[in-house]
C-alpha cells in the first residue's frame, strides 16, 4: 500500500512540476471570434480556414485539394496537461512524426501546445503541425499535414491558422454530430464511443478502444467514389476490405459475401473468425457494406466473446442504418 501511495505521490508531483513548466513557458495569445470563423461540428472548436481550405467529407476538418494538405481536428479524453505528457517526442517518433520545435502557448487563457515537424508517409514527405488544447476534462488535437513541396507561405497561413483556433467548452456538442449519417443501437448496450475520428464509433462500456473482457465495438464509416459500381465491383470492394483485418482467418467459418438490405438499400454482409495476428487473440469481425449511389457505408463489429449474441446485435444495427439523419 506505501508503495502504491509513493508512486501516486511521485507522478503527482512530476504532473505538477509539468503544469508549472507551462505556465512559465508559454506565450499568450488572445484570438477574438470574428464572421471568418467555422465552429467545426461535433467540436468545441472554431477555426478560421486557411485560404484554399474546404470542409472535408472524408475526416473531422478541412482539406485543400490542389495541395494535397490537411487539417484533422480530433477529440482526445482527458485532461490537456496529462495528454501534452503523453504526446512526447518518443511518442511520435513512433507515429512517425521528427518533432524539430515545441511551443507552449496560453490560447485565451487554455493551455496549449504547438509541435512543428516532419513526417514520412506512403514514401511522401509531409510538414506536420499540432496543436493540443483544452482543459481538465477534454482535449483537442489539431493535426495539420502539407506536402513538403507547398510555399512557405502556404505553411504560415496553415500555422496560423492552427494558432487561431478558440476552444469554448460552452459550444454544445456530440462526437456524433460531426456525421451525416446515423444508426440505431437502443436496446443493445451499445454506448456512444468517447473517441471518434474517421468513424461513428460505438463500444459495451463506451470507451475506445473498450476495457471490458469481451471488448466488443462497433464503427460506422462513409465513403465517396467517383463513379457507379457494377455488382461484381461491390464484391470485390467487400472481400478487399474484409480481408485488410489483421486476422489469420478460421477457414471453416469463413463466409463469402452475401446480400443484405437496411431500409431501402441495399449491400452486402461478412463475417468470421479468426485469430489476431499481434495479439493472438481470438476475435470475431461482422461487416456490411450498404450502398447508395456514389456513397457507401462500411459498418463493421468487432468482438472477443458470445460470437452468436453479439452477430445478432451487429446485424440489427447495421439494418437501422439512415444515411441522412
Amino acid at each position: 500500500m506505501k508503495r502504491i501511495l509513493f508512486i501516486f505521490t511521485l507522478c503527482f508531483f512530476a504532473f505538477s512540476l509539468f503544469s508549472q513548466s507551462i505556465n512559465t513557458k508559454a506565450i499568450e495569445r488572445t484570438n477574438n471570434i470574428n464572421a471568418n470563423y467555422k465552429t467545426v461540428v461535433g467540436t468545441k472548436v472554431k477555426l478560421i480556414p486557411p485560404r484554399g481550405f474546404i470542409e472535408s467529407n472524408s475526416y473531422t476538418g478541412f482539406q485543400h485539394e490542389l495541395a494535397g494538405s490537411s487539417i484533422i481536428i480530433s477529440e482526445i479524453p482527458g485532461e490537456v496537461n496529462r495528454n501534452m505528457i503523453g504526446l512526447d517526442k518518443k511518442y511520435l517518433i513512433k507515429t512517425g512524426v521528427v518533432v524539430d520545435k515545441q511551443t507552449f502557448y496560453k490560447i485565451n487563457g487554455f493551455d496549449a501546445m504547438l509541435i512543428e515537424g516532419q513526417q514520412v508517409a506512403y514514401g511522401k514527405t509531409y510538414t506536420k503541425i499540432m496543436l493540443l488544447i483544452g482543459d481538465i476534462y477534454r482535449s483537442y488535437l489539431i493535426s495539420a499535414s502539407m506536402p513538403s513541396n507547398v510555399s512557405k507561405r502556404h505553411i504560415e497561413e496553415v500555422k496560423e491558422s492552427v494558432l487561431g483556433v478558440i476552444y469554448d467548452p460552452k459550444i454544445e456538442s456530440q462526437l456524433s454530430d460531426r456525421f451525416d449519417f446515423s444508426v440505431d443501437v437502443s436496446g443493445t448496450g451499445l454506448k456512444k464511443g468517447n473517441l471518434m475520428l474517421s468513424s461513428l464509433t460505438y463500444s459495451d462500456d463506451g470507451n475506445v478502444p473498450s476495457k471490458t473482457q469481451e471488448k466488443t465495438s462497433m464503427t460506422i464509416r462513409k465513403s465517396t467514389i467517383s463513379k457507379a459500381l457494377s455488382e461484381e465491383e461491390k464484391i470485390i470492394l467487400c472481400k478487399r476490405l474484409f480481408e485488410a483485418y489483421p486476422l489469420e482467418w478460421d477457414s471453416k467459418i469463413k463466409q463469402d459475401p452475401k446480400p443484405f438490405v437496411a431500409g431501402n438499400f441495399k449491400g452486402y454482409e461478412m463475417y468470421a473468425q479468426g485469430t489476431h495476428k499481434e495479439m493472438f487473440v481470438k476475435e470475431f469481425i461482422y461487416q456490411t457494406i450498404i450502398f447508395v449511389n456514389l456513397d457507401y457505408y462500411v459498418i463493421t463489429g468487432f468482438t472477443y466473446g458470445k460470437v452468436e449474441d453479439n452477430l445478432k446485435i451487429f446485424k440489427k444495427v447495421a439494418a437501422s442504418l439512415k444515411p441522412n439523419k
